[in-house]
């Protein structure tokens, strides 16, 4: 590539219109006699603030502050440089432009021919190993999952032979030079400074752009040593944020929905049978600039991910950020621990086009996780307890209010009461959630000119601990309701377990006293009995915050109680993010507790609970909790005398404690 002169950079621009360039990206609407205003294409929002001015042709974003001419906005929104920005506007305008000699820029040129070379050969070795001697185990692999050589041929699958340096040795006798094979990710240095491949004993899966280009690889491993999947790193040509797997191929089905799955075989599974339209970020969750590519392609998105807790949350997550940028999505929801591939193989086609046709928005694939969470794995009974409060936060948290009334219907019928009761409650918790809101903005407008006073931080805020070491308390109870007397030679104990129980080092068990005060001390207290009684459970936490609430629903009802009325509500603040948590853990909990103690090391979460658990005693929750033990330990006959004069002293101590 040349350097262009600048009367061709002018004529580029002037050929150009921004309006119409933006438009191809954006939907753009008239907020202003000058400008026009739509999504920011650079960063996800939900209220516009992407600004173009057609007099001036320039753009202008007010979130993210990016702003130029069309130029700035192709080399932007399409990852190109400045030279290859321009060629892109010229072709779109169907001009030619002239351009002189730059030894840089033809270097550069000349090297991105050189990595498109070395990948395209690469996949050409790849393909030719799967299908030849050497590749029966690939093969064997790809016939198991139910691929036949259609689909071999149709995504270009191939694979890379158990050897340190094949590819390496085939690209060098075809001409490719060490610096462009290391430059397209295909060979690294090893420990001895050889080159060797980077792709070794895997089905080898080819990640292709609309233009044809092999800008990458996936690779699948074919024996469980290291990580099963693996990309190309990224490189000149690859930027594995900004592709979709199977794109190219989905694009031929000239359909208005394209299904977002989570990986290369559920690309293939469903491909091969009937769902062409289907695509796959590579490897990672979906970007931001996938969105916009699948954005850029269709109307609309179903998300068709795996049916564990790391799918689902994969899914909401993937959700937001399609509404963030306008685009339609709605969720499939698969029969639990089953991914695409497999309900194809169990159910058939026909029931998988059924799944995608009967798509669910939001609310109602909450509300489906939430009932199935909430059955007993054993009888398959609903635990009604669990389950309403779930369903009537998902339902205050709709904004359709059509919707809402009829999800209210549904849910009362399930639960054997009235609709109007259902919504009742719902009003009432959309009530406290937008109290609260007003409340935090009508202190912050008070004491905005005020000196700042130093407060006892919240729950969530003051210790994180708290709440995993309540998880932890219903995941394993029997870790830390026991203290190291518990030894290897203890039978029926598995080494991982073992190992977890020394990590702790507990000296003794865990008591109520490892908490910090509160509400979540209270809620601890409750917790322990259970454990000892070998019920506690996510579920049995959630029930014990809600009879928390109840009994404190039950005291406020109490004359004297008015008299610090702010200490109560911040203490139900605390319960509800408390609860809100407890929520949360029990739909993003997505191992058994081998797994989970595999990952997480309590050692540091113990130590931390036990040095700060004394630092904190006299907060608003001890004073109110005083109070309220106090009262319900006292005599009935003795109540109303002392009742008055307790909560007076426990006020002082919040007083006295600021």
């Amino acid at each position: 590539m040349g350097r262009i002169s600048q009367e061709s950079i002018d004529h580029v621009i002037a050929a150009n219109d921004i309006v119409e360039l933006v438009s191809s990206y954006v939907d753009l609407d008239k907020k202003s006699s000058h400008n026009l205003f739509g999504l920011c294409p650079f960063h996800a929002e939900k209220t516009p603030s992407f600004s173009v001015t057609p007099l001036k042709q320039i753009y202008y974003c007010f979130g993210c502050h990016k702003g130029g001419n069309v130029i700035s906005f192709v080399q932007e929104i399409e990852h190109l440089n400045f030279p290859e920005a321009i060629h892109f506007l010229a072709k779109r305008a169907g001009i030619e432009i002239e351009e002189d000699e730059d030894d840089r820029w033809r270097q550069k040129r000349e090297e991105q021919k050189l990595i498109y070379h070395s990948l395209l050969e690469a996949a050409g070795f790849f393909h030719k190993s799967l299908i030849g001697k050497g590749g029966e185990s690939a093969r064997a692999y790809l016939t198991r999952r139910g691929m036949s050589n259609k689909e071999w041929r149709k995504f270009g699958l191939g694979y890379a032979p158990n050897k340190w340096d094949a590819l390496y040795q085939y690209l060098s006798s075809k001409g490719v030079s060490d610096s462009a094979m290391s430059k397209a990710g295909l060979i690294i240095r090893s420990s001895k400074n050889n080159w060797i491949d980077f792709f070794r004993d895997r089905v080898i899966f080819p990640i292709i752009d609309l233009s044809g280009n092999v800008l990458g690889f996936g690779g699948r491993a074919m024996q469980d040593q290291g990580a099963k999947y693996i990309n190309t790193s990224e490189t000149a040509v690859f930027h594995k944020g900004s592709y979709l797997f199977g794109l190219p191929q989905a694009l031929k089905a000239r359909s208005e929905q394209l299904i977002i799955v989570e990986g290369y075989m559920d690309v293939l599974a469903l491909s091969k049978a009937g769902f062409e339209n289907v695509v796959a970020p590579l490897g990672t969750a979906l970007t931001l600039q996938q969105a916009r590519l699948v954005q850029r392609h269709s109307k609309e998105a179903l998300l068709l991910f795996d049916s564990d807790s790391a799918g689902e949350s994969a899914a909401m997550r993937t959700y937001e950020i399609f509404t963030d940028i306008g685009v339609k999505a709605s969720f499939v929801l698969l029969p639990q621990g089953q991914d695409p591939d497999d309900y194809i193989k169990n159910k058939g086609a026909e029931r998988m086009a059924s799944l995608l046709d009967n798509s669910l928005d939001r609310s109602s694939y909450l509300l489906a996780l939430a009932e199935r969470n909430a059955r007993d794995p054993e009888t398959g009974s609903l635990r009604l307890l669990e389950y309403q409060d779930v369903a009537l936060d998902i339902l205050a948290g709709e904004e359709n209010g059509v919707l809402a009334e009829l999800y209210a219907a549904q849910l009362a019928k399930k639960l054997g009461t009235g609709t109007e009761r259902i919504i009742q409650e719902v009003d009432r918790r959309q009530r406290q959630q937008g109290d609260g809101q007003t409340r935090d903005r009508n202190i912050q407008s008070e004491n905005f000119n005020k000196p700042r006073q130093i407060r006892p931080p919240r729950v969530q805020a003051k210790n994180s601990n708290d709440l995993k070491l309540l998880r932890l308390l219903a995941e394993a109870p029997m870790l830390i309701t026991r203290g190291l007397d518990i030894t290897i030679a203890d039978t029926g104990r598995d080494p991982l377990t073992e190992k977890a129980l020394k990590a702790l080092n507990l000296e003794s068990a865990v008591t109520s006293e490892d908490f910090r005060s509160g509400a979540i001390r209270e809620l601890a207290k409750l917790a322990l009995r259970d454990a000892a009684a070998g019920t506690l459970s996510l579920a049995a936490l959630l029930a014990r915050s809600q009879q928390l609430e109840a009994s404190l629903d039950e005291s406020e009802s109490s004359e004297d109680v008015a008299i610090e009325q702010h200490l109560i509500d911040e203490f139900r603040d605390d319960l509800t993010q408390i609860r809100e948590s407890l929520v949360e853990n029990m739909a993003n909990s997505t191992q058994d507790v081998s797994a989970h103690l595999r990952e997480k090391s309590y050692d540091q979460l113990l130590r931390s609970v036990r040095s700060e658990r004394l630092s904190w005693k006299r907060d608003q929750q001890v004073a109110i909790y005083n109070y309220y033990n106090e009262r319900h330990e006292s005599d009935k006959a003795e109540e109303a005398k002392r009742k008055a004069s307790v909560y007076t002293q426990a006020a002082a101590l919040v007083r006295h404690s600021r």
